[in-house]
C-alpha cells in the first residue's frame, strides 16, 4: 500500500517535532516527461542532485513563493506518489551568467560542466518564460537552490 504525503509529512514533522501542520509536495522536471522526473528523483534519493534553479520571473509568473532556507518539501516521484522530505538549504539570486561551475555540478545533468549547464539552461529557461509572454537574458536572474534530503520513505 502506498504511503500518502500526508502520512510521510505527519510521521516527520513529529519525529522532528515540527509545527508546521501543512506542507507542499514538489517533483522535479516536467509532468509531461515522467522518464526525466523519475531520473531526477532517482538522483536526489542517491545524494546526487542537491542542487536546482529556475528563472526569477518563473516565480513570479507563476505567483510561487520562492524556496528560502529552512523549507521542507514532501518529494514526489513520477507517479506522484511520495518518496521522501526534502528541505531546502540554500537558496540565493544570482545572475544567470554568475552562476557557479559547483551549482551546475550539483544539478546531477548533462556532463555536470558549466558550459553544458549554461547551453542547457538558457534553452531550458527560454523556453520555461516563452509560456509566460516572457523573455529570457543571461543577465536575469536565477534563483540557485540547494536542497537535501532528510528523510527518505
Amino acid at each position: 500500500m502506498a504511503t500518502t504525503a500526508e502520512k510521510i509529512w505527519t510521521a516527520f514533522s513529529e519525529s522532528h517535532h515540527l509545527t508546521n501542520t501543512t506542507f507542499q509536495t514538489r517533483w522535479f522536471g516536467e509532468q509531461s516527461n515522467p522518464t526525466k522526473v523519475q531520473d531526477l528523483t532517482d538522483k536526489i534519493l542517491a545524494g546526487d542532485k542537491i542542487s536546482t534553479s529556475k528563472p526569477l520571473g518563473y516565480y513570479s509568473s507563476e505567483g510561487e513563493q520562492i524556496p528560502q532556507v529552512g523549507d521542507y518539501y514532501v518529494l514526489l516521484n513520477a507517479d506522484m506518489h511520495p518518496v521522501g522530505i526534502i528541505e531546502t538549504v540554500v537558496s540565493e539570486l544570482v545572475p544567470f551568467f554568475r552562476v557557479s561551475a559547483e551549482h551546475a555540478y550539483n544539478e546531477a545533468e548533462g556532463d555536470r560542466t558549466l558550459a553544458d549547464w549554461q547551453e542547457r539552461s538558457k534553452e531550458k529557461f527560454a523556453k520555461q518564460m516563452k509560456k509566460y509572454d516572457r523573455t529570457f537574458s543571461t543577465n536575469d536572474p536565477v534563483v540557485c537552490e540547494e536542497i537535501k534530503l532528510v528523510f527518505k520513505a
